[in-house]
This record gives structure tokens, sequence and C-alpha cells, in this order.
């Protein structure tokens, strides 16, 4: 099962990583049938929590909102310079950067990920928690060692980018059903190349190994394009 938005944050900001992580915003966030949320609201606790952290006088990591808006510890645009000691984005983010990933503190405006994130890890926790799935169901790359725990009859909830995968062969007009399309061919079609997007990047030191599989996660074949580009 495949979500489009972060499983993780940078980990120098504090927040915990993998289930923790979605239970956390679970247990914050209101997803109301209508589409109203409490997202902005939200980031500006997690805000409050981390600057209180650091010791304060920056603004962030969270940011963006409406115009006409007030939230508290939350601004409307990028701060500048960003805060100190936290990235403004994941390891994965800043090795994918040139290819024009979005940060996951970034909340409104185009490829708002943040807000997705916000939204999407508390439904993750519901997957992860639901009677029928829950003995089955396992995050990657947190409780699957990569591709090491993947036995017969897990479910494996990853994190992926549907841009990493061409999608100029398939016959839609709507760019999402383009990108879902290519990913469900990438997936299915060719085992092995899924296999190596579920294995250990091979570039990664074992220090960020450890980062990615307990705090930040990764980005599903991500690890596959860096290798083909000698990153």
């Amino acid at each position: 099962m495949g979500f489009d938005f972060a499983f993780g944050y940078p980990a120098d900001a504090g927040l915990p990583g993998g289930r923790a992580l979605c239970a956390r915003l679970a247990g914050l966030i209101r997803d109301e049938p209508d589409g109203a949320n409490n997202r902005f609201e939200v980031a500006g606790t997690l805000n409050r929590e981390i600057q209180a952290a650091f010791g304060g006088g920056f603004d962030g990591p969270f940011w963006g909102h409406p115009a006409g808006h007030q939230y508290p510890h939350l601004s409307p645009t990028r701060p500048r310079p960003f805060p100190p000691r936290i990235p403004n984005g994941r390891l994965v983010e800043r090795r994918l950067g040139s290819r024009g990933i979005q940060s996951p503190w970034k909340l409104f405006t185009q490829g708002a990920v943040g807000s997705q994130t916000l939204l999407g890890l508390p439904a993750v926790h519901r997957l992860l928690t639901e009677p029928g799935l829950a003995t089955r169901a396992r995050l990657w790359p947190f409780e699957t060692a990569w591709d090491q725990a993947i036995g017969e009859n897990v479910i494996v909830i990853t994190e992926i980018w549907p841009t990493l995968v061409d999608c100029t062969r398939q016959p839609y007009s709507i760019k999402d059903q383009c990108q879902v399309a290519a990913v469900r061919d990438w997936a299915l079609d060719d085992p092995t190349a899924l296999a190596a997007g579920l294995a250990r990047p091979a570039h990664l030191t074992d220090e960020e190994d450890r980062t990615c599989r307990e705090r930040e996660g990764w980005i599903l074949g991500g690890g596959q394009i860096l290798h083909s580009d000698n990153v």
C-alpha cells in the first residue's frame, strides 16, 4: 500500500518516527467528513514544542497557511533563515532535492506535502490499528528492516513519490491519474524492480540507515534513482 506523503520528519527536529508518529498525529488531528480539519492549529502546536526544545528564538519549522488567517506559532511563509539545526527536509528529500521534491514542513500552496502528511498519517494509524489488518500491517522501512522482514501475508505500507516514475507513456491527460497508473505498472509489471525499491539503498552509511529506519523513513524506489544517478 503506497501513500504519496512523507512518513516522517527530519530526525534533528526531535519528533517521533514510524508508528509512534502516526499515533501522535492521530491524537491531535481532527479531520471531518466535510473536509474541515485543524492541521494548521496542530502545526502551530508542534512548532511551539520544537521551538521550546531548542530554546526558542526562531519561527517554524512548519510554515504556510491561507492569507487572511492567523494561527499561533505558525508563519504564513517560509522562515528565513530556516530554523538553526533543523534541516528543511529529511535525508531522502535532501538527496532527491534536484528533482523538485517538497519539504514536509510546507503546509500551503502548490506541493504542500506537509498538510498531506499531517492528515495522511492519522489515516495510516487507522489502518495499523484496524482489527482485520493490525497483525499483518508493517510500516516500511521502520518495521520491515527494509526488505528483511517482509514475509508471506505481510501488508507493507510504504511512502511513495509518483514523480520518480516516468508516466509519459500512460494514456491519461490528468497528471495524478497518469502517475498512479505509472506507479502501479512499475510495482506490478517488474517484480525485480519493486524488490530493489524495497531494499536498503546502497549509498546509505550505517548511521544514515538507522536514522531512516528509526526516525525519518524513506521513499520507495528512491535508492534506485540515486544509485542510477551515481549519487
